[in-house]
């Protein structure tokens, strides 16, 4: 878009330009043409000095030549004037142009930043749900390893009375079973040993499980940082929607100054139509500063983007459009300029 609008501006600077070369040119052709008339006239006044009344002929028509080449002077330094104030206003508004292209471009880079940013944050949520499910599916293994480990310690207990039981009912037989007292403290010493082993591996069972303990606080642990990581993700995606928002909003501030700079092009135009008229022609009044107004003259209402400044061609003051929505004809201008509305009714009822 900035590209487009310097390049409709370059031809129209080097077509003000040529324009302001052609007349001074033409001007500057009147003067040498003038100089040379007048030389050849006061040659002729030389030959005919014996003359009376071609002498006085002569004079009025020098003088009037004089007056001429004095106004073809004043027209000359006006249009060189004219040049040198367009000059400087085409490069106020290249200058312009190019402010807000280099603003266009950092906001573009710093959206390609952002989504970059989206990108890598998009990537490490992915990761992270990856190990989460990993994880989630490491703990479903050690729930069902702890429950089998609690099984088999309640088959252990349950084994265990029923060895206590066998021993009471082998201690009985070795009372009631004099002979078979040896066999029976055998199978006894044999019994206390399978005890001993079956208490050292529900010792074993029970260390397993602590460990195991350990390790689902810790993947709990974990679970909790991710979440906490999916919140930051959801913030900065937030930002990023904010960070949007306001690369619209100034898309439409420079759509809005690529209006006010039309508008400022019809002005220049206006007041070049104003200065070359001739001296009969009434002056303009004095324009207020821009920078002087901060609200409407008529409606008292605040200046915004949405609500630009107008001067009125009459007073010089500035309005709102709905203030100065009106047009009336003025001296020295070809069609109908703007006005507010108090010059509007003082000049319709002049």
């Amino acid at each position: 878009m900035g590209n487009s609008t310097t390049k409709n501006q370059q031809p129209k600077h080097t077509f003000w330009i040529k324009s302001c070369q052609d007349i001074t040119k033409d001007t500057r052709m009147k003067v040498t043409e003038l100089q040379s008339d007048e030389e050849e006239k006061r040659s002729v006044k030389s030959i005919t000095s014996d003359k009376s009344k071609n002498d006085s002929e002569s004079s009025k028509m020098l003088e009037e030549e004089r007056k001429k080449y004095l106004e073809l002077q004043k027209e000359l330094d006006l249009q060189i004037s004219l040049k040198a104030e367009m000059e400087v206003a085409m490069k106020l508004l290249e200058k312009d142009i190019h402010d807000k292209q280099d603003t266009i471009i950092s906001l573009r880079r710093q959206l390609d930043d952002i989504k970059l940013i989206n990108l890598e944050m998009y990537k490490k949520l992915q990761e992270c749900e990856s190990s989460l499910k990993h994880k989630t599916e490491l703990i479903a293994k050690l729930e069902a390893k702890t429950e089998s480990m609690g099984s088999t310690i309640h088959q252990l207990d349950e084994k265990l009375q029923e060895d206590k039981l066998a021993r009471k009912s082998l201690e009985d037989s070795a009372r009631s079973l004099g002979q078979k007292a040896a066999n029976a403290e055998s199978k006894a010493v044999a019994a206390e040993g399978d005890l001993r082993i079956e208490r050292e591996w529900r010792i074993s069972l029970q260390e397993s499980m602590m460990r195991d303990r350990d390790k689902i606080s810790l993947l709990t642990q974990e679970v909790e940082s991710l979440k906490s990581i999916g919140q930051k993700y959801l913030a900065l995606q937030e930002e990023q929607h904010i960070l949007k928002t306001q690369y619209h909003e100034a898309q439409k501030t420079l759509e809005e100054v690529g209006a006010t700079l039309s508008e400022n092009k019809l002005q220049l135009a206006e007041l070049l139509e104003k200065e070359a008229k001739t001296q009969n022609v009434e002056e303009a009044p004095t324009w207020m500063h821009d920078k002087d107004a901060t609200a409407c003259t008529a409606c008292a209402k605040e200046f915004s983007i949405a609500r630009r400044k107008h001067h009125c061609r009459r007073c010089g003051h500035i309005f709102c459009a709905a203030c100065s929505e009106k047009t009336a004809a003025l001296a020295g201008n070809t069609k109908p300029v703007r006005v507010c509305d108090s010059c509007y009714i003082e000049l319709t009822l002049a």
